[in-house]
């Protein structure tokens, strides 16, 4: 994990690693025959080994990327110039208010045969739909994916690298030079395609029809985007999202339907590897998501220990599928669901005995539903961290949802497996989509009103690196500190014993965490002047550490989108914890020494002064090189409300006439104290 975390921070070359690895090899070799009796070697020894798994597990990262891989076509395409590429659909993802996307194998740049990933963009007016197995010939580039344009936004293109897609090709209808369609597919994919055509003639209804295929199938396209809010404004997003829960599920509903095998000769291991058959059959159906793919590594090896009679350590099941799982992939490990469903598992072992030893019910009923709530309780105290660092806010009602969903999901689960089955058998299942209908009809309106008290819900939360560390430092030492102490005795639930190394690093923890918040609340931040990148509109940011003043011109976009960019530009890590005004933007606008200028689309420009920097907005129709000779700015900046178009034409003109231009295209966005230095100097 360490080399993983090296290779993908510290970029080292593989030259560099390869001279560590081998060296750390050397000594290790030496140094083992001088181990048995001299402590020196000892020491040695054992840092060799380790540094070199370090180094091996960086190889394993950098050999991986792209640059060290010729075929890539990240190796073959030139920035910004059109070229004849081949590529073929593989994977659709939810379409965007605009787009169709999906993800393809680019096939070929140029004539050269090339592997690789790319984003595949198809605008929603054009009247060709697309599926996965077409394959087409474009000319046309490959674009990186936006960044991070402003301080704290969502970095898309580092996500799709993380999954080993390197560029995204926008493809309009007239740039398609030929396309096809290929019927070779896999038994796997023609039964989803079966499976999912049986579903949509069972007679379900829209939305029970979306659930059950994102419960049985993965396939989340036809969620619709209110249930996805619902679900994840209550907490339960995690009931659509395949995972460890669903195959933890499954397996038991296997168990059950292969019990019968334990009767035979063998009938133990026979069981073992018929369940471990279908769990990877269900993982190919559905598509062998990264969500998928740990849990049902992590379930084989959990139903392999459950046969062969032996108490295994679900521990020792994470760590050997974690580690098969970054083996295959070492990207896995900076995947929020990834991380995510790993803290989950280890938060209900470490914390949910915990909380259950604490109240031993006598009633089976009540007990049923106390270890459903610890069992939640815990896995919502393991991820509420995480869940806070990445999304920002917190359901406050997780618990009612989850004791809701949780002891009828099994059901649901059943029935959905059944009437696949029966579906494919030609059975009369009317009755089961009754059932169905009828019961994820009234789980979508429980779900919808609880997610409507928005007033549970806590939004606008954030903490850094250092903080997460720390807070997650704190609960696994008071886990294992506590994880001895609670017992079932119903006379003596917690017994008292001496503090530890555990209570003490808790201690700690909590300190640290303590002195960084209060080292954050002194810390002295500096006046900025900052223009911001927001497609379609313009924003500039006026801020000190206690309040920001947003300086707004949205007048293009309607209502809906206004709302969703000003709560994007209000999240950023500029805004954060501060006190926000919004004015609408002038013409001019003047902070301490640095004086900025705005053209807008009218094209007027106002003030007989000569400003240092020009800010073109929403695309003025204006002959610039005149304006340059008119005003002889020293910077002009061209924001996201401009065409991309005109940016690239203003480009050539500054470039000829030796101003400074700077694009939030390009850079995102633009502190102008740092330029006001740069023009005094």
């Amino acid at each position: 994990m360490i080399g993983l975390l090296i290779a993908m921070y510290l970029q080292i070359t593989i030259d560099t690693t390869i001279i560590i690895l081998f060296t750390s090899f050397l000594i290790s070799c030496f140094s083992i025959f001088f181990s048995r009796n001299n402590f020196f070697f000892k020491i040695l020894f054992s840092t060799a080994v380790m540094v070199f798994l370090i180094a091996l597990g960086a190889i394993n990262v950098i050999s991986k990327t792209p640059f060290y891989q010729s075929q890539h076509f990240s190796n073959h395409t030139l920035d910004g110039e059109n070229q004849i590429i081949t590529f073929q659909l593989t994977d659709q993802l939810n379409p965007n208010d605009y787009n169709d996307r999906f993800y393809a194998h680019v096939k070929y740049v140029d004539g050269i045969n090339v592997t690789g990933k790319a984003l595949i963009l198809f605008k929603k007016s054009d009247s060709v739909r697309y599926q996965i197995g077409h394959t087409l010939t474009v000319y046309d580039d490959i674009s990186d994916a936006s960044d991070e344009r402003n301080p704290g936004d969502f970095n898309y293109k580092e996500y799709l690298a993380l999954i080993d897609v390197y560029g995204q090709i926008y493809v309009d209808d007239d740039h398609i030079l030929s396309k096809s369609f290929s019927k070779n597919e896999s038994w796997i994919i023609r039964l989803r395609k079966q499976l999912m055509d049986s579903l949509a003639a069972s007679g379900l209804k829209e939305k029970p029809l979306g659930i059950i295929q994102a419960l049985i199938l993965g396939q989340r396209n036809n969620v619709e985007a209110s249930i996805t809010k619902s679900f994840r404004d209550a907490g339960v997003i995690h009931i659509l999202a395949l995972s460890g829960l669903h195959v933890g599920i499954i397996l038991l509903i296997l168990r059950w339907l292969t019990n019968w095998l334990k009767a035979i000769k063998n009938g133990r291991w026979i069981q073992s590897v018929v369940i471990i058959i279908l769990l990877w059959v269900f993982a190919l159906i559905t598509g062998m998501s990264p969500s998928i793919l740990r849990a049902v590594t992590m379930f084989s090896f959990i139903a392999i220990g459950m046969n062969v009679n032996r108490k295994t350590s679900i521990f020792h099941s994470l760590a050997l599928s974690a580690f098969l799982l970054l083996l295959i992939n070492p990207k896995l490990l900076f995947h929020v669901g990834f991380q995510l469903s790993y803290t989950a598992v280890i938060a209900i072992v470490l914390i949910q005995p915990i909380l259950y030893n604490l109240i031993k019910p006598r009633w089976k009923v009540i007990d049923y539903f106390w270890q459903i709530g610890t069992v939640t309780v815990a896995a919502q105290i393991g991820v509420a961290s995480l869940s806070l660092f990445y999304f920002h806010q917190f359901p406050g009602l997780f618990l009612l949802g989850n004791m809701l969903l949780l002891p009828i999901l099994p059901i649901i689960i059943g029935l959905s497996i059944l009437l696949l089955s029966f579906l494919l058998l030609g059975i009369p299942s009317s009755w089961l989509v009754k059932s169905l209908n009828f019961s994820l009809e009234w789980i979508v309106i429980i779900i919808d009103e609880i997610s409507s008290q928005e007033q549970f819900i806590v939004k606008g939360i954030y903490i850094d690196l250092v903080e997460l560390i720390l807070i997650y430092v704190f609960m696994i030492s008071s886990a294992l500190f506590f994880y001895r102490t609670v017992r079932r005795s119903r006379r003596e639930r917690v017994l008292m014993k001496q503090p530890s190394y555990n209570l003490h690093i808790a201690i700690i923890a909590t300190i640290c965490f303590i002195s960084f918040q209060s080292f954050k609340k002194m810390k002295s931040e500096r006046s900025r002047l900052v223009v911001m990148h927001q497609a379609s509109g313009s924003v500039i940011s006026v801020s000190n550490r206690d309040e920001a003043l947003l300086l707004i011109d949205f007048h293009t976009m309607d209502s809906t989108r206004n709302v969703a960019a000003l709560e994007r530009i209000k999240s950023s890590t500029l805004h954060r914890n501060k006190i926000i005004k919004i004015d609408s933007l002038g013409n001019k606008v003047k902070f301490t020494d640095t004086e900025l200028t705005i053209i807008d689309e009218s094209g007027v420009m106002l003030g007989s002064t000569k400003p240092a920097i020009l800010l073109l907005s929403h695309s003025p129709q204006i002959h610039l090189d005149k304006v340059i000779t008119s005003l002889n700015p020293q910077i002009i900046i061209a924001d996201g409300s401009n065409y991309r178009n005109y940016v690239s034409r203003w480009k050539t003109t500054c470039k000829k006439r030796g101003v400074s231009f700077i694009s939030t295209y390009d850079v995102g966005a633009i502190t102008l104290n740092h330029l006001e230095v740069d023009i005094q100097n």
